[in-house]
């Protein structure tokens, strides 16, 4: 339920973040009203908002932004956002009620994504209470107020009639953890639920025909093949980058977007991002389906006679929805090329200690010469971040270039808006034209939701927020 334990889906529908995104992916006002940034980029003024109460009553005011923004920046915190505020400061303090300013070392735009992920707490109530006390029973601002968690089963949440924003049409709202999707299936055709997600492609478009919603996200699924510790010097494969352009060479994105997707797909799409996302060149084009080139490539590294274990690994999630179908294509593809791959299953938490954890310094880990596939929603404001950990020793593993570094930095640190876009342009250009540790699939374009018949227009979506934006659903009748 606490943000700084991770990305917390469930607190995102009873806790209102500083600022969020709207349904076109920029920052938007939340409990933030309104801010500005100086001109040195050093100092973030957020106005906040009045009238705002957390659901004892208690009035929401700059004192509880301050707790909350120095909770989430604390040496506790294991969300990925935190450092990046902690590392920056310089001093932060409320000269009124309702004002905010955060001062910074050195000017860093991106910092917005964030604040975007700070979400608001009761001062009063945790420092009388304890954090303990407050699990418990989670309090907040949001549009949706806790009632019951049942581990591994349910969390049952009512609504906030008194939110400042987004008044739920519903009373009461229940997340099942329903991992089987036949299960899913017969719940919603029982209207057990009204919402399911998480369902393969073909069953979508099954359920489609027979007279239910699809609910797409705003913005694509952006499928990334991530090879970690390419900087190694190893006998792996993925260490050779003739060997990396091979496996992009040899997927025909096109073939997989008609048939796999049903159309539903587009190839291209960089880390984290997708046509319109911030830095975005227009002149990117999606890595070229080329057989003969895979193939030559292949060769020239000596593949696979030059390497002691030709077979590269590919790690993937159980319960990760179509991603082992996909990886079966992809294997498919890659057999066609001579490439030789072998797909492990892995539980979700162990994946995630392979590729959340750095290990610079242990060349024989498991995630080192494998492949990563990254299936994730590239509905983000900003890669920033992202790309840090992916392409400069951040907790992916992938790249450590000393040249993405400086690049990086020299993006980030960049007081005017529009060159510090610029700047980053060509940091993502450097990274995926001359690294090459990840490369891009496809976009997908594919249902985020299937919904039944008793729910109306869906006002307000976004993945990352997504229990938030069921605040945002409307009824059928």
């Amino acid at each position: 339920m606490d943000a700084i334990e991770g990305e917390s889906f469930f607190g995102g529908a009873f806790a209102d973040p500083l600022i969020i995104w709207d349904e076109n992916f920029d920052f938007a006002p939340s409990i933030a009203e309104s801010w500005e940034i100086s001109e040195d980029g050093l100092s973030w003024t957020f106005h906040i908002r009045k009238g705002v109460k957390f659901h004892n009553g208690d009035p929401l005011t700059s004192a509880d932004v301050y707790f909350s923004v120095n909770h989430f920046q604390s040496p506790d915190s294991w969300n990925p956002w935190s450092p990046y505020l902690s590392y920056n400061l310089n001093t932060m303090y409320c000269p009124d009620d309702y004002t905010f300013v955060y001062k910074t070392n050195k000017p860093e735009h991106p910092l917005a994504i964030c604040f975007s992920d700070v979400v608001i707490y009761p001062k009063n109530l945790i420092e009388t209470n304890g954090w303990d006390a407050w699990k418990e029973h989670p309090i907040a601002s949001g549009p949706w107020k806790f009632v019951e968690f049942v581990s591994g089963d349910h969390i049952t949440m009512e609504a906030n009639t008194e939110h400042w924003g987004h008044v739920p049409a519903w009373e009461t709202l229940i997340q099942y953890v329903v991992p089987e999707e036949a299960t899913q299936i017969a719940m919603l055709k029982r209207g057990e639920v009204d919402v399911i997600t998480g369902v393969s492609l073909d069953r979508s478009l099954d359920l489609q025909e027979e007279g239910y919603t699809l609910v797409q996200n705003p913005a694509p699924t952006g499928i990334m093949i991530c090879m970690p510790g390419t900087w190694f010097e190893t006998a792996g494969p993925t260490g050779d980058e003739r060997v990396r352009h091979a496996m992009a060479y040899s997927i025909n994105h096109q073939e997989l977007c008609d048939t796999f997707f049903h159309g539903l797909a587009e190839p291209g799409g960089r880390w984290f991002m997708h046509p319109g996302s911030w830095g975005w060149d227009p002149s990117w084009q999606p890595e070229p389906y080329d057989f003969d080139l895979a193939v030559s490539l292949l060769a020239e590294a000596g593949y696979p006679d030059a390497f002691d274990d030709p077979v590269i690994p590919i790690w993937v999630q159980v319960g990760s929805g179509w991603t082992p179908d996909l990886m079966q294509v992809l294997q498919g593809y890659w057999a066609e090329a001579g490439i030789q791959t072998q797909i492990n299953m892995v539980d979700p938490m162990e994946w995630a200690g392979m590729f959340f954890v750095p290990h610079y310094d242990e060349p024989d880990f498991g995630n080192v010469g494998a492949i990563f596939p990254w299936v994730f929603p590239d509905s983000w404001p900003s890669n920033v971040y992202h790309s840090y950990n992916m392409y400069c020793g951040g907790v992916h593993t992938v790249g450590n270039d000393p040249k993405s570094v400086e690049l990086y930095e020299r993006a980030v640190n960049e007081p005017d808006a529009n060159l510090c876009e610029q700047y980053w342009s060509d940091f993502m250009s450097y990274v995926q034209d001359e690294t090459f540790v990840t490369f891009g699939v496809a976009l997908v374009y594919a249902p985020l939701a299937i919904v039944g018949p008793e729910v109306g227009e869906w006002t307000y979506g976004q993945w990352i927020t997504l229990a938030h934006s069921f605040s945002g659903i409307q009824h059928a009748k």
